[in-house]
């Protein structure tokens, strides 16, 4: 398997995005220019139907062989590694499946009565660790960008960095992670994340396509092999395209996507908390009509960006001076 893996788990300040062709790159200048003037009534799409095909999913296997790979050399492993994860890169999916394998004990997210209370102490002993190694896949899920609920992450984390908690991954999505290095003084140590998507781990997981046309995906996807993926479905069915934001898409719009993607998901009524400017019927009307666009989707009472439409929302926000994540 070693030879024919392209997976790699490495240093976060080692990534490096994959460079776009000439043509990918007037691409993306063009769509940059339509995002901060508006689109035309020519430009504008009709309402996306929420039947994408949906894109496969890889086989996790190499993706854990590439962290075996990359961790069983240290003589001197931290208490705590912390592994950032861009959306839809399947990276917590990857890093359940190695914890399971190296019978790593799952950690469950704090309540939202939890959060309140920031009694990181009572919520660590509800755990049961039991001094067994342990994986926290769900950082996002540990705070809300209200004054209310920052406490606990904030009492957590030099926990963590002082290793009170013993030997533990810790998954963070990568806006979780961007917000954390602006708001929180100290920088997380011991920072992994996998290596951007080349042309030869795209034919890996099973796209089959020329050259050129590998690496022109894997410069729109920045890289991220989940979107590669779901660019890659819609691009193989003739009667789809991928979604647009909608015309009207506002300062508002900008407020939902950005904490939709700061916290992986949210429910409604979290998403409320996190934007109390908004009253409750704006922030229905523009749920609705960006999940009529294909832009978000409810699933299990929560909100979330598609994979589909990740790169639009991205060059968006960008396009709106948000902090957004370093893939």
């Amino acid at each position: 398997m070693a030879q024919s893996n392209h997976w790699q788990l490495i240093p976060f300040e080692n990534f490096e995005r994959p460079s776009a062709p000439a043509s990918t790159v007037i691409q993306q200048a063009w769509s940059h220019v339509r995002t901060l003037f508006g689109r035309t009534d020519s430009d504008e799409t009709e309402d996306v139907a929420q039947d994408f095909p949906h894109y496969r999913e890889f086989a996790l296997p190499p993706a854990v062989a590439a962290i075996d790979a990359a961790w069983q050399e240290a003589t001197d492993a931290p208490r705590v590694r912390f592994v950032i994860s861009p959306p839809f890169s399947g990276t917590g999916a990857v890093l359940r499946a190695w914890a399971e394998q190296h019978h790593y004990r799952t950690i469950t997210p704090p309540s939202i009565a939890q959060l309140s209370s920031a009694d990181t102490e009572l919520w660590w002993q509800q755990q049961q660790v039991d001094d067994r190694p342990w994986l926290m896949d769900e950082f996002s899920s540990f705070w809300l960008r209200t004054t209310e609920h920052l406490a606990f992450v904030r009492a957590l984390l030099p926990r963590l960095l002082r290793g009170e908690l013993g030997q533990g991954v810790v998954v963070i999505d990568s806006w979780t992670y961007a917000f954390l290095q602006r708001a929180w003084p100290l920088a997380l140590p011991h920072c992994y994340c996998f290596a951007a998507a080349t042309p030869e781990l795209l034919q890996q997981v099973g796209i089959t396509a020329s050259d050129k046309q590998l690496r022109k995906l894997t410069a729109q996807a920045r890289g991220n092999l989940g979107v590669a993926l779901a660019l890659w479905a819609v691009a193989q069915s003739s009667d789809k395209r991928a979604p647009s934001l909608p015309s009207e898409a506002d300062d508002s719009t900008a407020f939902i996507l950005y904490s939709l993607l700061l916290h992986h998901g949210l429910q409604g009524e979290h998403l409320q908390w996190v934007l109390p400017m908004l009253a409750a019927d704006q922030l229905d009307v523009q749920l609705l009509r960006l999940q009529q666009h294909g832009v978000v989707e409810y699933d299990d009472q929560v909100w979330r960006v598609t994979a589909y439409a990740y790169r639009e929302v991205r060059d968006f926000l960008s396009g709106r001076g948000y902090w957004l994540d370093a893939f």
